[in-house]
Formats: structure tokens, C-alpha cells, sequence
């Protein structure tokens, strides 16, 4: 007795949902590319009015004349594609259930037939034939239906004879050496040359969906498009309920420089749908790559098109600067002055953009510590001699702590490198739970005497710092649990600043006095800041001549012209020791307070992450009979080979308020 074997069928498994998302796809590309060769071809027509040439400007007129019916002939294969797909996955679907029952069928019916043909019962014989010739219909049927959907998909694939480059020029651009892909950004550069001045609004469409890394090879390619965006201001009278409109009334009346309007800026961004946040950014960098409220790494991000256009426009205006130097120099020593002045600043600004522009392609955090860490640029002017504020870290649920660096006199933009090669000596090692900020987003004193006899600086820049502030607490505080302890380090008059900006509201966990030119302007205790519970430290030499400052500056730096500055006896502050430099020397002046390995840049990165640090060793002052006169020595200088050997004393920084 003998029974027909079961037939095989194809294993169709397909991931038919994956196809009809590449089918939607298609529909939308095929409507991109129509809706793009319409803006094209509604841009191209401006040549009809501004560009006229004898010889060429029918070229020019007619150039897109040619790719129109190829765009569409693309459109329409597209269009083509995603009707067999659908119609393949509308076959296909179907088919696949049916593998999928006749793979739950096999088994038991393989088993009925092993008894059956030991079985000697005919009935039962034959019920299991006729059960194996109903699968083995099925199988074929499976077989012959799987194989006509495959061919029937394979011919409407095939079929499809538009959209392809018969009939275009040939294009001679320059190709990546391992896609074969068109280098798109040395294509438009070449636009640029040709064109001549660019409108902001019909660029910035090329910088969608770009990687850092494509955005900057853009960048670098087209440095006219580049100048073009940074100056780009947001219209006067916006749309009604643009995306404009919207930030235009949250940003009036100077909202980014109060603690309220900072918030509803940030408010109002979030608002934005993700594609009207990007329009913003890349039509507009130099309005929200400074603006407080927006997100900082989303300043960071708008910035790299910020500094590449003014760098580019710097370089521009020193270039004609210098063109227009007259041959025999300028006529009188105070014009010649003033020609070099301009020349200087120039190349001031010039080069601290260079630095900025060259960190964004740096690790922020380098495994090297000696070496110039990278980014971002959160703030960038040109004015002046330039002012910027930058990042290290960004803002995340990891961070676990954040320290913003200020500067003193003599800081322009080209400093930008140097301090953050200081914040990288005390900020510590831990990369993801850290957040860098150097800020000098304000004029600073160069001057060491006459700028610094008034609050000129003081006051122009406190406001911006404490509205800085203001946006990063914002950040440091949001879906969080607890809010992030924030360190605030003031070098020189940057000290002074910080202390007019605690005045006017901003807000730290602690804060570090290195060698301050004083207290603040009207700073005279804790009680007339913000927070007048933060904790303080001062770190300053024994023969820091700024102490001259702090006793004799007067009130443009303190509390009033009578009583000086003194962060421990009047802020509260506990002095820690500025120690060793990094070869064991002992540290003297005004100027190495953040070299690498040195003790005071290891106890700020001890108040930074809590802690331990090592506190002032107090000087021992000595009277003799037959002397008016005490004599002070300094445990360093007596004893220096010790601490060498055996290290300055350290004590956990939280015990230096446990009595608080």
C-alpha cells in the first residue's frame, strides 16, 4: 500500500511592512522632486530680471529648460516604483499566510501518513490521500502564485524607462574617491563665484538633514554662501503665526536678558515643530546662535555657520582694509595710529574666530590633556575685539556637575584657545557628567589702570552674564530630579564681573575668586547678591600685586571707594592655597593660576566635583624684642623641600562648611 510523498513549497517570508514604508517613501520623493523642480524653476525665473548679458544670458535664462521633463520623467518613476511595490505587497501578503498555514499543516499530516502506511485500514489509507492531494494542490499553487508575483514585480520594475540621465550634460564635478558621489559642496562654490551675491533665503535650503561633518565640508566650500547667513536678521513684520512671528514676540523688549523672558524664549522654541526649529537655525544663525533660551547645544550647532560667515567676513575687511592703506602710509602719526589699530583688531578677531572654527572639528574632552581641546562657540561677536562665549559637554541627564570660567583683563576673542586649555586643567576627567563654559561674552578691560578705575566693564557686562546664567540654569535644571551644582571661576577683573553679576541675579553653587580685582561693583557681603549662600573660595598668591588693587581700587570694584575689597573677610570666602606649579616651584603672581598639576588648579577641580582640596597655609608672624616691627614668613618658603616631598595638606571641601 503506497502513499504519494508531500510536496515542497517556496519559504516566503518578506517583511511586507517594510516595503510599503519604502513605498510611502517613494510617493514622497516622487512629490519632492516635483515640488523641488517647481521651486527651481520658480527661483531660476529671477535671472530673467537681474542678470543681463549680451552673450550669454539666454543660456542663463533658459538653463533649467533641459532638466525640467527629466525631473519629471523622475517623479513619474518614482511614481511608477511605488505602485509595484504596493501592487507586490498586495500579492505578496496573502501568499506568505498561506506558507505560514501550510507549514502548521505539514507536520501532523506527515505523521497521519507514517501510520497510515504501517496501518492495514484502507478507510483510513485513503482519508489520508485525499488529505495529502488537497496540501500538494495548495503547495503547487504556492509555488506557481509565488513565482508569477515575483516575475509579475520584476517586469513593472523593469518597465520603468523614464528618469534616467539620457540627454543630460555630462557633469565634470569632482566625486568622493569611495561612493562615486557628486561633491555637491564644491559644485555650489563654483555657483557662488558665478552668481555673485547670494540671498540667505535660497541657500539655506542646501543645509538640511547635513551632518556636522557634510555642514562642514559645505562650509569650507562655499565661504561666499557662508558670509551671507550670519548678518541674516529676522524680517521686520513676519507672517502672523510663523515661526518668525512666534520667537519675534517672545524675544521683544529685551527678553533675553531677564530671568522671565529668557524662559519664554526657551518656551517658545520648544513650541516650534523640528522642521521650523531647523529653518530658524540655518536662515538665521546669527540671531538664535546667540539668543539665551535657545538650548545650548543648539546654539553650539548654529554657531559653526555663525563663525565660518564672520570669519569669512573678517577676513574680507582686513583684506580691503589693507588694499586701502595709501602708498606712502597714511599722512599723520595719529591717522597712521588709528590705520593700525584697525589692522590689529582685525587680525584680533581674525584670529580668534580661526580658533573657534578649527575647535568644532576637535574631541571636547582629548584623552591627551596637554592638548588644545575642541568646542562649541554658544556666543560669537565681532565687535570690538571680539567677544565669545564656548562649551565643552552638553547639557544631558548624565551631568553631574557644570563650571563657567570668566576672564580679566586683557582677554579678547584670540584668547579663546588659551583659557580653555585652563578650563581643561581643572575641570577634571569625567567628560559625560561634566559641562565646560568659558565665557567672555562681554567688552573686557585692556587697560590695567584706566579701564579698571570706573564700573564701565562692570556694569556693561554683568546683565549679560547674569542672562547667560539665567538660560544655562535653565538646562542644568529641567526634567531633573535635583538640579546640577554649578561652579562659577572669576580670574582678575573677571572677579569683580562675577560679583556685578551676582548682583544682578545670577546664580551659583559655588564660587571661586581668583585673584579678584575685587568683590563687584556695590558688592559688599553675600547679602547684596543673589544667592547669598553660595559657598566662596578665594586662591590667590602671597605677591599677587592685584592685592594693591583690592585694597586701593576703589569703589569701581568693590562695595565703595572707602572699604575695599577683601572676598574673605567681606564675602565670606575660605582661602585655599595657590601652592606649587607643576615643577614644584613655588606659584607667584598673577598670571599661572591654572597651568596643569599646579595646586590651584587642582583645588578648583576639587570645589568643582566636592572634593578634596587643600587650604591656605596660613603665615606665621614672629616679633623680637628691639623691633617695631613683626616679621612674616610663609610655610612654603620655610619648609619647601616638605611639601615637595609630602604634599600640601588636603581636606574634603564640604568640611570647610560643615560648621555652616
Amino acid at each position: 500500500m503506497t502513499l504519494p510523498a508531500l510536496k515542497t513549497y517556496p519559504a516566503v517570508e518578506v517583511d511586507w511592512d517594510a516595503l510599503s514604508d519604502a513605498a510611502a517613501d517613494l510617493r514622497t520623493e516622487s512629490k519632492n522632486t516635483r515640488e523641488s523642480m517647481e521651486d527651481a524653476t520658480s527661483s531660476w525665473r529671477g535671472f530673467r530680471t537681474c542678470y543681463r548679458h549680451d552673450g550669454t544670458q539666454d543660456v542663463v535664462w533658459t538653463g533649467l529648460d533641459t532638466l525640467a521633463p527629466h525631473a519629471e520623467d523622475w517623479a513619474s518613476a518614482l511614481s511608477s516604483a511605488k505602485d509595484a511595490v504596493d501592487d507586490f505587497v498586495t500579492t505578496g501578503r496573502p501568499l506568505q499566510s498561506e506558507r505560514e498555514s501550510l507549514d502548521r499543516a505539514e507536520p501532523a499530516l506527515s505523521s497521519r501518513r507514517s501510520a497510515a502506511l504501517s496501518s492495514e485500514d484502507e478507510a483510513e489509507v485513503e482519508e489520508v490521500r485525499s488529505d495529502i492531494v488537497a496540501f500538494n494542490e495548495r503547495a503547487t499553487a504556492l509555488q506557481t502564485d509565488w513565482d508569477n508575483a515575483q516575475e509579475t514585480f520584476e517586469a513593472a520594475i523593469g518597465a520603468i524607462a523614464l528618469g534616467t540621465t539620457d540627454g543630460l550634460p555630462t557633469v565634470t564635478a569632482a566625486r568622493d574617491a569611495d561612493t562615486d558621489v557628486l561633491d555637491w559642496a564644491g559644485m555650489t562654490s563654483e555657483l557662488d563665484e558665478r552668481f555673485g551675491e547670494i540671498d540667505p533665503k535660497s541657500i539655506w535650503r542646501d543645509l538640511r538633514g547635513l551632518s556636522e561633518d557634510e555642514l562642514r565640508d559645505w562650509l569650507e566650500a562655499n565661504p561666499e554662501a557662508a558670509r551671507a547667513l550670519p548678518e541674516n536678521d529676522f524680517p521686520g513684520d513676519p507672517v502672523p503665526g510663523s515661526a518668525e512671528d512666534i520667537m519675534a514676540e517672545a524675544m521683544a523688549d529685551g527678553a533675553q536678558l531677564s530671568e522671565e523672558g529668557v524662559a519664554g524664549i526657551r518656551d517658545a522654541w520648544l513650541g516650534l515643530e523640528d522642521h521650523e526649529r531647523e529653518r530658524l537655525m540655518l536662515l538665521f544663525p546669527g540671531v538664535i546662535g546667540n539668543l539665551n533660551g535657545i538650548p545650548l547645544a543648539t546654539r553650539g550647532q548654529t554657531n559653526h555657520v555663525t563663525v565660518a560667515g564672520l570669519r569669512e567676513q573678517t577676513a574680507e575687511r582686513l583684506a580691503e582694509h589693507r588694499d586701502n592703506r595709501p602708498q606712502h602710509a597714511p599722512g599723520n602719526a595719529y591717522e597712521r595710529r588709528q590705520w593700525e589699530d584697525e589692522e590689529k583688531r582685525l587680525e584680533t578677531v581674525l584670529d580668534g574666530l580661526g580658533q573657534a572654527w578649527a575647535a568644532y572639528g576637535e574631541p571636547h574632552f582629548p584623552r591627551d590633556k596637554t592638548e588644545t581641546p575642541g568646542y562649541s562657540t554658544v556666543f560669537v561677536s565681532t565687535d570690538g575685539l571680539g567677544q565669545i562665549a564656548t562649551m565643552r559637554g552638553e547639557p544631558s541627564a548624565d551631568t553631574q556637575r557644570a563650571v563657567t570660567f570668566v576672564p580679566g583683563t586683557n582677554t579678547t576673542i584670540a584668547s579663546v584657545d588659551h583659557y580653555n586649555d585652563a578650563l581643561n586643567a581643572m575641570d577634571g576627567d569625567d567628560a559625560d557628567g561634566t559641562v565646560s563654559i568659558y565665557w567672555q561674552g562681554t567688552p573686557l578691560p585692556q587697560d590695567l589702570v584706566r579701564d579698571n578705575a570706573t564700573p564701565h566693564y562692570n556694569e556693561e557686562g554683568a546683565p549679560l552674564l547674569a542672562a547667560f546664567d539665567h538660560a544655562a540654569d535653565l538646562e542644568m535644571a529641567s526634567d531633573r530630579h535635583r538640579d546640577v551644582p554649578t561652579t562659577y571661576v572669576g580670574h582678575s577683573a573677571g572677579g569683580s564681573l562675577l560679583g556685578t553679576a551676582e548682583r544682578e541675579g545670577l546664580d551659583s553653587t559655588n564660587i571661586v575668586y581668583v585673584a579678584p580685582a575685587g568683590n563687584g561693583h556695590e558688592v559688599s557681603s553675600p547679602e547684596d547678591t543673589e544667592n547669598e549662600y553660595a559657598y566662596r573660595y578665594l586662591i590667590q598668591t602671597n605677591d599677587d600685586p592685584i592685592s594693591w588693587a583690592q585694597a586701593l581700587g576703589g569703589g569701581a570694584q568693590s562695595g565703595s571707594f572707602w572699604e575695599g575689597s577683601n572676598p574673605v573677610q567681606q564675602m565670606g570666602a575660605v582661602r585655599l592655597e595657590s601652592g606649587l606649579q607643576d615643577d614644584g616651584s613655588i606659584m607667584e603672581g598673577h598670571t599661572d593660576y591654572f597651568e596643569r598639576g599646579s595646586t590651584s588648579a587642582r583645588n578648583i577641580e576639587g570645589v568643582v566635583y566636592g572634593e578634596d582640596v587643600s587650604p591656605y597655609l596660613e603665615p606665621e608672624i614672629h616679633t623680637y624684642p628691639g623691633s617695631s616691627q613683626p616679621v612674616i614668613t610663609y610655610p612654603l618658603e620655610q619648609d619647601l623641600e616638605h611639601y615637595r616631598q609630602h604634599g600640601i595638606p588636603q581636606v574634603p571641601v564640604g568640611s570647610l562648611h560643615d560648621a555652616d
